[in-house]
């Protein structure tokens, strides 16, 4: 801008507020003669600084104005006071002059003072803080190993702390952090490494789980097959528990029965009642067919014609169920009239046994008794 007023811009970096800065001031004007009411056009966000002619400065932080350009006023510089963030990478060294740490910096700065900062003549802002941080912190790095980033980055931090903060002289106020890690070629040879382990670590974790897994699986096998045992075991006592049962009879067979199902009780009385009808009524018709027998001599129906008596006398001792009444008439008049019979016969004397024949021998009857009138 040219007048009578204003000289021509001396310096114009042509910035708005999303321009990325690396010195703050913006512009720088020399003033005319001639002060008259009035400023230069300048945005309301910024920082005027005047100087004078005996060399100090006067600033009008905004958003004030100078009224009037006073003739003392020989140029105005024109400094932005945002905040600028930064971010950028440095390399500092290690014990091994062969790596280096990948150092990480961030900042964010901002114009404080503007009068200061002219003063100081700084025009790269972010490589004055970088050079700040790089030359407190690269002779803390060479006493740690490129493996140990982390020991390096917290005294790093430390020392740089316990400095001056950054920027002062220069009139900024500056926040930052440092991050440190290894160099990309042992960052790589770290993570092969890794990888080798983990797969190692893989194939072992796989060949412990089989083995679990195998070990399992026989112990499933052993466990089925002691189970099918134990039940071979058990159904063999089973079965000789119902054999020894079942070949003693009807009688220890129903017990057992009704020690299980105690509801079949009456259905167990029935079938012994059938049973021992059934025997009774088959010892009645084997007496019945030894007595009425015939073709045989009386001497061989001796012996068996006395145990048939007995059985007699023994089935008629006893009370037959469900047999009242309903008997063989004829039956019990044969067995009636062959007792009658045998009653009148005269009693043959017993014959001596031999205890050194093999079975019993039946001796030969006396004769039968003859009529009357008849001869012998």
């Amino acid at each position: 801008m040219s007048s009578s007023l204003y000289r021509s811009t001396d310096w114009d970096q042509r910035a708005d507020r999303h321009t990325l800065l690396k010195d703050p001031i913006v512009t720088v004007r020399q003033m005319g003669r001639l002060g008259l009411p009035g400023g230069p056009p300048t945005r309301i966000d910024h920082a005027l600084v005047y100087t004078t002619r005996r060399g100090d400065f006067e600033v009008f932080l905004p958003p004030h104005r100078p009224r009037r350009i006073p003739r003392r006023y020989t140029a105005v510089y024109e400094v932005d006071m945002g905040v600028h963030p930064v971010r950028a990478g440095v390399l500092l060294p290690s014990t091994d002059d062969a790596h280096e740490f990948d150092a990480s910096v961030e900042l964010e700065w901002q114009v404080t003072d503007p009068a200061r900062f002219v003063r100081s003549g700084h025009r790269d802002v972010p490589r004055l803080l970088l050079g700040a941080i790089e030359e407190s912190a690269r002779p803390v790095t060479r006493r740690f190993p490129i493996g140990d980033s982390a020991g390096a980055e917290a005294e790093v931090l430390a020392v740089v702390r316990e400095g001056k903060p950054l920027g002062e002289e220069a009139g900024l106020r500056v926040l930052w952090t440092v991050r440190l890690r290894r160099d990309g070629d042992n960052i790589a040879h770290a993570r092969r490494l890794q990888a080798i382990e983990h797969t190692t670590a893989e194939e072992v974790m796989t060949q412990q789980g089989g083995i679990r897994a195998d070990l399992e699986k026989a112990r499933r096998t052993h466990a089925q097959h002691q189970h099918r045992l134990e039940l071979q075991a058990y159904e063999a006592q089973r079965i000789d528990f119902y054999r020894e049962y079942l070949t003693r009879g009807g009688i220890d067979a129903w017990a057992m029965h009704l020690a299980q199902h105690p509801q079949d009780s009456a259905k167990a009385m029935s079938s012994l009642r059938q049973d021992q009808r059934e025997r009774l009524q088959a010892q009645m018709n084997l007496i019945k067919e030894m007595l009425t027998k015939s073709g045989t001599e009386p001497f061989e129906l001796e012996g068996p014609r006395r145990l048939a008596i007995d059985a007699f006398n023994a089935v008629f001792g006893q009370h037959v169920p469900g047999e009242q009444g309903s008997g063989d008439p004829e039956a019990g008049a044969e067995v009636t009239e062959a007792a009658t019979v045998e009653h009148d016969r005269p009693s043959v004397p017993a014959q001596p046994t031999v205890v050194d024949l093999p079975a019993w021998q039946p001796v030969v009857p006396p004769d039968p008794p003859t009529a009357p009138g008849e001869l012998r």
